[in-house]
């Protein structure tokens, strides 16, 4: 009994925390440019992965409050995306600034569009960063897409 209830609490344990670390990482566009190795040892086995055409290997990744969808080819990861939904504005503004910032200090430039969506750039990556507020669930989408560029 006393086994059971120890294994119960470590597989609880690593949920909650799988769930905190992963749930709340939408800083995709930082890993444009890197093998797939590298998304794999990250965020683990994909959830759906399609190589159907080699130059366009998709991954997907979902947990209850985000989605993450990377395309690379046999080299690195050209495009990502990833979606993460929050409870309230203030929480996914938060997630937006602290975004913002950490994306500034990685030597992005950022542009604002809006006040709810920004444009960021730096050598060969693009990203766009938007919040919307989805009126049934009456939660707030934050999503980034990223890409790799020439210039």
């Amino acid at each position: 009994m006393k086994t059971k209830t120890i294994f119960f609490i470590a597989i609880l344990l690593i949920i909650l925390i799988s769930e905190l670390v992963f749930g709340q990482d939408i800083r995709v566009h930082t890993l444009i440019g890197k093998p797939r190795k590298e998304i794999i040892k990250k965020y683990g086995n994909p959830v759906h992965q399609d190589k159907s055409n080699p130059d366009m290997i998709c991954m997907f990744y979902e947990t209850k409050t985000n989605r993450m969808i990377f395309v690379s080819d046999n080299i690195a990861v050209y495009q990502a995306e990833a979606s993460v939904y929050y409870d309230s504005e203030a929480k996914a503004r938060a997630a937006i600034d602290d975004f913002i910032s950490e994306s500034v200090a990685d030597d992005f430039v950022v542009d604002t569009v809006s006040v709810n969506d920004f444009q960021l750039s730096k050598a060969g990556i693009k990203a766009d960063l938007q919040i919307k507020e989805n009126k049934i669930t009456k939660k707030f989408d934050v999503t980034v897409k990223a890409r790799r560029y020439s210039n």
